[in-house]
């Protein structure tokens, strides 16, 4: 079907397969959304249905624009929409609403008003303005799109009393503590991070130098280690393009992504290890960019040997998306950049370590994930009809996706279509290609998927390439809106009106800890009422005690995993509380040992007493809301304990009977 080339005689005919990829693609987006939403009510996944709309509505438009794009002539050139805006003036009103964001934070102490994000959104406006501006100043553009990102995520870490995330965050304070205290990497029988140690170590020797705590050390010195990643994106979309403009404005759609500000207060390991990768694709297309190869060479070797010791799992999820970047390169048939012979290196180096040192996580942690019992059936996890009770603030979320697809597919379409001599359809096509990673579609309703394997991972690693694909798209759209429309300020008008809505959402929905998007705004938090509470344990309820049981929420209880080790304490002898999720609220006068409730949490927004990540698949989640009728149950089985610590958002329960 798709013939022989010419040349090579063997190979592929890439002008004929690039031409067909190119026809049927946006036939296939759309139907690829029928489908969706076919099989979605098919399986009775009305909720994700009421969600696809978010992202089927803008595909099904953005492929319809591009058979438009098809049938004229859309070339590119710098757009100055906005010549008379000076970068002076810009970068003084960037100043103004930069102070304005850190005045409402410190007038808001524990919370992020929307006030706030409003100046977020005037700082980005004005970044972008300046991109678009006669004269482009780069390097003061990447310099405030790095002060935004830090603004955001320290906004998070440093606002709250306790910051946890998805609650990751917690056991790497504890082994980065236990690094700390001993000198030492961790002992194998703690951890499978023992193979693992750097970054624990990183955030160990952070805090020795700085003479802080290890939680702070966390939160302080990952930050702008991770923000620095926008430099480096500018770089290697500048080398591949040569156009700064779309360089530019696709590192500060990625800076502005949720995806990207969601890690940016989650820098764990494998966090660390997505920066990393950043700066490996860095060094392997600088190696066909630059004439000094050895010492490009060189690094990359030390940073793939960093990839494989600060994270697990990670380096073979790059190695996948490798192959598919390979894989482009080999179909559009113009230049090839990523370097073979290192990236067979790339596997050795984590296979022979994995094999010959790290066996005994590849025993305990990899080998049970593929037992047959796991992949003998599809199993879809919960979340279907129950999504359709969420309110328009939760579906409003979704919209800086749908602003993210109808760029995205635009610049997909457009660089398949003009694939000849431009290496940014490489990009395009492994867009494409992993454009399932990062959107929300059917394969997030598979457990083998979404939990077993953690495909969802993949969303920060191609983050980059769809950040990319999107600034093309929005140029591309914005270059023939200028070029066919009759007035030219409606199109500036519309494009700024996506933009916004994309960076609010982003801003906003990233972590969802605002007041104003209700009652049921998740905290990834914890309270100093609660953090009272919990030291309420520690301070009365000894680890090394018989009576240590501690029964909890899920949050809660990995706080409680997580011991506090004294400063004096040099050996490895560590025990921590016995803890346990509360599994069924009309047990609770059967536990024997410490019941702790957050309460106020619990009235607010529910508490999570399941698992949602259990490795069993009968496992229910269990998430009990602060429902009329849930409160009386909580309060009639909560007769038979006595309370022996309360404050207004913690309170702790022991049987009358005793422990």
């Amino acid at each position: 079907m798709f013939g022989l080339s010419k040349e090579t005689g063997l190979g592929l005919d890439n002008d004929r397969l690039m031409r067909l990829i190119s026809f049927l693609f946006p036939l296939a987006i759309i139907f690829a959304v029928i489908f969706a939403f076919l099989w979605m009510f098919a399986t009775g996944k009305f909720g994700y249905a009421l969600r696809g709309i978010f992202t089927g509505i803008p595909a099904i438009l953005s492929c319809l624009f591009i058979f438009f794009i098809y049938k004229k002539d859309v070339s590119l050139h710098d757009i100055d929409i906005f010549p008379s805006l000076s970068t002076k003036s810009l970068a003084y009103l960037f100043g103004i609403f930069y102070i304005g964001s850190l005045v409402v934070l410190l007038l808001s102490p524990g919370s992020r008003p929307l006030c706030y994000f409003l100046f977020i959104l005037g700082l980005y406006l004005s970044v972008f303005f300046q991109i678009f501006s006669k004269n482009i100043n780069p390097s003061l553009i990447l310099a405030e799109s790095i002060l935004i990102a830090g603004n955001l995520i320290f906004s998070v870490t440093l606002n709250y009393d306790f910051y946890v995330g998805t609650t990751d965050i917690l056991p790497h304070i504890f082994i980065s503590e236990v690094t700390a205290l001993t000198g030492k990497i961790i002992p194998t029988s703690l951890s499978d991070y023992a193979y693992f140690p750097l970054y624990h170590v990183f955030i160990a020797e952070a805090s020795e130098i700085l003479k802080i705590s290890i939680k702070n050390s966390l939160f302080v010195v990952t930050a702008p280690v991770y923000a620095i990643t926008i430099v480096f994106l500018y770089y290697l979309f500048n080398y591949i393009t040569n156009n700064r403009q779309i360089s530019l404005l696709s590192c500060v759609l990625f800076s502005a992504s949720s995806t990207v500000l969601y890690y940016g207060t989650n820098v764990i390991t494998r966090t660390m290890a997505f920066i990393m990768f950043i700066v490996l694709l860095y060094l392997i297309y600088s190696v066909n960019f630059k004439k000094d190869k050895l010492s490009l060479k060189t690094l990359s070797v030390i940073v793939a040997v960093f990839l494989t010791l600060v994270h697990n799992v990670s380096l073979p999820q790059l190695v996948i998306l490798l192959i598919i970047l390979l894989a482009s390169e080999y179909v559009i048939g113009n230049n090839n950049y990523i370097s073979k012979p290192f990236f067979i290196l790339l596997n050795v180096i984590f296979s022979t370590y994995w094999f010959f040192v790290a066996y005994m996580f590849v025993q305990r942690s990899l080998a049970p994930r593929l037992q047959s019992q796991f992949l003998d059936s599809i199993v879809l996890t919960a979340g279907g009809s129950e999504v359709l009770q969420e309110s328009f603030t939760d579906l409003a979320g979704l919209l800086d996706k749908s602003v993210f697809l109808f760029f995205a597919l635009i610049g997909i379409g457009f660089l398949l279509k003009n694939y000849k001599k431009n290496y940014a359809s490489v990009l395009g096509l492994f867009a494409l290609l992993t454009l399932i990673f990062y959107i929300p579609n059917p394969l997030n309703t598979i457990w083998q998927f979404k939990v077993l394997f953690r495909v969802d991972r993949f969303m920060l690693f191609v983050s980059p390439f769809m950040a990319f694909i999107m600034g093309y798209g929005l140029y591309i759209f914005w270059n023939y809106m200028t070029k066919y429309s009759s007035k030219k300020s409606n199109s500036a008008f519309l494009v700024i009106l996506l933009f916004s809505i994309f960076v609010l959402v982003s801003s906003v929905y990233s972590i969802s800890d605002s007041g104003f998007l209700g009652q049921e705004a998740k905290h990834e938090y914890f309270t100093s009422e609660e953090l009272s509470g919990f030291n309420h344990i520690f301070k009365y309820v000894p680890v090394n005690s018989p009576t240590k049981s501690v029964y909890t929420d899920y949050y809660a209880s990995r706080f409680f995993y997580v011991p506090l080790i004294p400063s004096k304490s040099a050996e490895l002898n560590i025990s921590s509380y016995d803890n346990y999720r509360i599994g069924d609220v009309n047990k609770l006068p059967e536990y024997k040992g410490y019941i702790v409730l957050r309460t106020r949490e619990f009235f607010r927004s529910g508490l999570y007493f399941g698992s949602e990540e259990s490795t069993l698949k009968d496992t229910a989640n269990y998430f009990y809301q602060g429902l009329p009728k849930n409160e009386l149950e909580l309060e009639n089985n909560l007769k038979g304990l006595d309370k022996i610590y309360s404050n207004p958002s913690t309170d702790i329960y022991i049987p009358h009977k005793g422990i």
